[in-house]
């Protein structure tokens, strides 16, 4: 193989290790960072890590997560001969090496303060995934976890229209008009019994997601989720707010999670950073309830209740909401941890007006999610919300 036919395999091969670390990496980004290795060289390594943080990294948060994947890539393809070239993408029969990379005999290939622990089988670590916190997992595992979010498609919620179509079993009421000239043709005698019916629509369904800073780790995960919806045809309205309330609708319309949510990142200007729940809502309710919720909509707050603002100013915008909604659901990551209480300020305040408080903190969550979105045509009864609400209390 050709040297420049090797730098190219292996820029590609170090993509995909990013790619399977966490980040967002797409062809295209390989593409500049094999141009820029063909100017700068790939002799330093200090200069090569450079270069492909110029390219890569986006966020500061990401650094360290380039620089631990760029070290382990680095010094697991070292030649043997000492060249200063990157090395064959094979240079024995081993397969090459995942983030995080598993430890070989006689050679260090650990990641410095990466956590140890047993590799359990494929579908047991799936599993664990599924349910365990987004905040405890790895970036690897967030991948996962972000592909199964992915692969939810929901039984979506339906209401009765106001319309009447023709239908071919039993109706709620005979389709008299069409009786009437079918028995054009056989004399004056109705030879078919025909009915109609209210068709069923697919319900709206509203998402207003919380990005601040002690949502970091689930905010990311719940946008998935609302993609996911828009996937599989429900009519998803999705905001996101921190100190300020922003509409995504359009920009997760892509068909693609990752570049959706590229695309969400270069919208949103508020990312972690303090929360204003009642003047994002109040914001919500004078804006763009009455043109995109409507009153047949279901609507899903998720946040962890922190509020900067005033509580008492948050409940009479979240009575405001309810009136104007079918449901109104609170998600909250904490909700299921061992010793939960609703006890910050801005929680309080708004569970007396919510149909129901659920968890949205894993995997399992969402997808039980999904399944309460399906029974939702179920009004809850007054005394069933007010046990659900005072059983987290």
């Amino acid at each position: 193989m050709t040297e420049a036919g090797a730098l190219l395999d292996n820029v590609v091969a170090f993509g995909r290790l990013l790619r399977r670390a966490g980040l967002a990496v797409g062809p295209e980004q390989t593409r500049t960072f094999a141009a820029a290795l063909a100017l700068v060289g790939f002799d330093r390594k200090r200069v090569t890590r450079a270069a492909g943080r110029a390219v890569y990294v986006r966020r500061r948060d990401e650094r360290e997560l380039f620089d631990r994947a760029f070290d382990l890539f680095w010094r697991r393809h070292v030649p043997l001969d000492g060249a200063p070239l990157l090395p064959r993408i094979r240079q024995s029969s081993e397969r090459p090496p995942t983030f995080p990379a598993p430890a070989s005999a006689g050679a260090d290939t650990t990641i410095d303060n990466a956590p140890t622990r047993a590799t359990p089988a494929a579908a047991s670590e799936a599993e664990r995934i599924r349910h365990a916190d987004f905040a405890a997992l790895t970036a690897a595992e967030l991948h996962d976890a972000a592909r199964m979010i992915d692969r939810i498609r929901p039984t979506l919620p339906t209401r009765r229209s106001r319309r009447w179509v023709a239908t071919r079993g039993r109706g709620r009421r005979p389709a008299r008009a069409r009786m009437l000239r079918s028995a054009l043709a056989t004399g004056g005698e109705p030879l078919r019994w025909l009915a109609q019916d209210h068709p069923r629509r697919i319900r709206p369904i509203a998402l207003v997601l919380d990005i601040s800073g002690s949502m970091e780790r689930y905010s990311r995960l719940l946008l998935r989720f609302a993609h996911s919806l828009g996937l599989a045809g429900a009519r998803t309205e999705t905001f996101v707010f921190g100190t300020r309330l922003t509409r995504i609708t359009r920009e997760l319309r892509i068909r693609d999670p990752d570049s959706a949510l590229e695309r969400v990142g270069t919208r949103v200007v508020d990312w972690n950073g303090g929360t204003r729940i009642g003047e994002s809502l109040h914001e919500l309710n004078r804006r763009w309830v009455r043109r995109t919720i409507r009153s047949g909509a279901i609507v899903l707050i998720a946040s962890d209740g922190w509020e900067r603002g005033d509580p008492e100013a948050l409940g009479q915008e979240m009575a405001l909401l309810r009136r104007s909604c079918y449901r109104l659901y609170w998600l909250n990551p904490l909700v299921g941890r061992p010793g939960f209480a609703p006890e910050v300020a801005g929680l309080k305040a708004a569970l007396p007006h919510v149909d129901a408080l659920l968890p949205c903190g894993t995997v399992a969550s969402l997808e039980a999610l999904a399944v309460t979105l399906e029974r939702s045509i179920v009004a809850p009864s007054r005394h069933f919300r007010a046990e659900l609400i005072t059983e987290h209390a």
